[in-house]
C-alpha cells in the first residue's frame, strides 16, 4: 500500500445532488414530529396514550443522545492520548457530537410530561415518604431550609451545558486550526481533554441514573453508569464508521484506507467485549446478592417476552459482533465493517428499548407505532442538520500537525 507524501487539500462536501433526499428526510421528520407531539401533548392527562407517548419519546431521545455523547467521548480520548491515526476521521466525530445542543429541544416534551415518567416526582409531594425515597430526597430535591432546589433539573441543565459546550469547543478550535495551522491549538485541546474526560465520566454516570435508573428510584447498581457508557461508546463508533464509509463511497476521504478501518474495527470489537463484560458482571453480582430492591430491575426483564428479547440482545450485541470481528479481514474490509456497524446500531435500539419500555409494558413486549414514529421524529431532523452542516467546513482537519502521520498509518 502506498503512503501519501503530501498533505491533501481540504475537501468540502457538496450537497447539491442531495436536494430531493434532504427534502424527503426533513419532510418525514416534520410529519412524524407533528403526529407524535399532537398525540402526546393533547391526549388527556394520565391517559394510556399520553403515557405511551412519553415513554416512546424518552426511548428515542436516549437512543440518539447516548450515541452523540459517545462521539464526544472519542474526541476526548483522541486528544488525551495524542492520537495520530484518528486525525482523518476526527472531523466526523466533531460533526456528530455538534448535534448534542439540538437535543435540548427534544428534551422539552420530557420536561413537560415529567410526572408521567418519574413516579418519585409525584411521591415527593405526599406527606409520608417511603424510606427509599427519603434516603434519596437530597439527590432529587436538594432541601435548603424551608425551600428545596430541584437538584434533578439543575443536573439536567449541567449535562447539556457540559456536553454541548465541549462539543462546540473542540469543533470550533479544530476549525480555527484549519485556517491558521497553529500547532498550539492541538496542545490546548489536549490539555482541555484531560479535564473533559473526568467531567464526561461524571455527567454520563449521573445522567444514566437520572434519566434511566430513576424510573425505579428504589433500584441501585454501582455499574450502571459504566454499562450505559459501554453501549454508548460502541454504538457511536459504529455510527462514525458508517459516516466515513458513506463519505468515502461518495468520493470523499479517498485517503482513508483499510488501516484506518482496521483500528476503528478493533475499537468496535473492544467495546463489544467491554459491553458484554460489564453487562454480565452487573447481572451476576446483583442476581447472586439476591437483594429485592436490586433484583427487581432484572425480574422485570426476565418475564414473558421480555426474557426472549433480553436473550436475543445478549446474543446480538455481544456474541455476534465478537465472533464477526474476531477476524482481521472483517475489520479491514470496509463493507464488512459497515454491515456489522449497522447491526450494532440496531442492537443499541433494542438495548435502549429494554432499558425503558418494561416500565410501560411490564407483562411483555408490546411494540407500539409511537416507538417507531418517535425514532423518525428525532432521527430525521438530526440527520438533516448533520448533512446540511457537513459542507460548511473541511471534511478532515486539513492543517492538523499530525495529519501526515495519520495518512501514513500502518498497524
Amino acid at each position: 500500500m502506498s503512503n501519501p507524501s503530501h498533505v491533501p487539500a481540504p475537501e468540502m462536501f457538496q450537497s447539491k445532488g442531495m436536494t430531493r433526499f434532504l427534502i424527503g428526510l426533513i419532510s418525514v421528520g416534520i410529519i412524524s414530529l407533528i403526529v407524535v407531539l399532537a398525540i402526546g401533548l393533547f391526549a388527556p392527562a394520565g391517559s394510556p396514550l399520553k403515557h405511551q407517548f412519553i415513554f416512546s419519546w424518552l426511548f428515542a431521545f436516549l437512543y440518539f443522545f447516548t450515541i452523540l455523547i459517545g462521539c464526544l467521548f472519542w474526541i476526548l480520548l483522541h486528544h488525551a492520548t495524542d492520537s495520530g491515526w484518528g486525525i482523518v476521521v476526527r472531523r466526523q466525530m466533531e460533526n456528530l457530537a455538534f448535534l448534542v445542543p439540538w437535543m435540548l429541544l427534544f428534551f422539552i416534551p420530557i420536561f413537560l410530561l415529567r410526572t408521567e415518567l418519574w413516579q418519585w416526582i409525584t411521591d415527593i409531594g405526599k406527606p409520608h415518604l417511603t424510606p427509599d425515597l427519603k434516603d434519596k430526597l437530597a439527590y432529587f430535591n436538594l432541601p435548603l431550609g424551608p425551600v428545596s432546589i430541584p437538584f434533578f433539573w439543575v443536573r439536567a441543565i449541567l449535562y447539556f451545558v457540559f456536553f454541548g459546550s465541549a462539543a462546540f469547543y473542540f469543533r470550533s478550535t479544530s476549525i480555527k486550526q484549519d485556517s491558521d495551522g497553529d500547532p498550539r491549538r492541538s496542545i490546548q485541546m489536549r490539555g482541555v481533554s484531560f479535564l473533559g474526560i473526568i467531567l464526561f465520566a461524571v455527567c454520563t454516570t449521573l445522567m444514566a441514573f437520572d434519566w434511566m435508573a430513576s424510573l425505579d428510584y428504589r433500584w441501585a447498581s454501582t455499574m450502571w453508569g459504566v454499562y450505559i457508557f459501554a453501549g454508548s461508546a460502541g454504538a457511536s463508533m459504529a455510527l462514525i464508521i458508517l459516516v466515513v464509509f458513506g463519505l468515502k463511497g461518495a468520493g470523499y476521504l479517498s485517503f482513508v484506507n483499510e488501516e484506518h478501518y482496521h483500528i476503528m474495527g478493533k475499537l468496535l470489537f473492544c467495546f463489544s467485549i467491554f459491553w458484554g463484560y460489564i453487562g454480565f458482571s452487573q447481572y451476576m453480582l446483583i442476581w447472586y446478592g439476591n437483594i429485592p430492591e436490586e433484583t427487581e430491575w432484572f425480574v422485570r426483564r426476565n418475564v414473558e417476552s421480555w426474557n426472549t428479547l433480553s436473550t436475543a440482545m445478549v446474543v446480538g450485541r455481544f456474541f455476534i459482533p465478537f465472533l464477526y470481528l474476531l477476524f482481521q479481514y472483517t475489520k479491514r474490509n470496509s463493507k464488512f465493517l459497515a454491515a456489522i456497524s449497522i447491526w450494532v446500531l440496531i442492537m443499541h435500539v433494542i438495548d435502549t428499548y429494554i432499558t425503558i419500555m418494561p416500565f410501560m409494558h411490564p407483562t411483555g413486549v408490546q411494540i407500539n407505532p409511537l416507538d417507531v414514529l418517535c425514532l423518525f421524529a428525532i432521527g430525521c431532523p438530526l440527520a438533516f442538520i448533520f448533512l446540511t452542516t457537513l459542507g460548511k467546513v473541511s471534511l478532515f482537519p486539513s492543517k492538523d500537525p499530525r495529519l501526515l502521520e495519520s495518512l501514513k498509518l500502518s498497524n
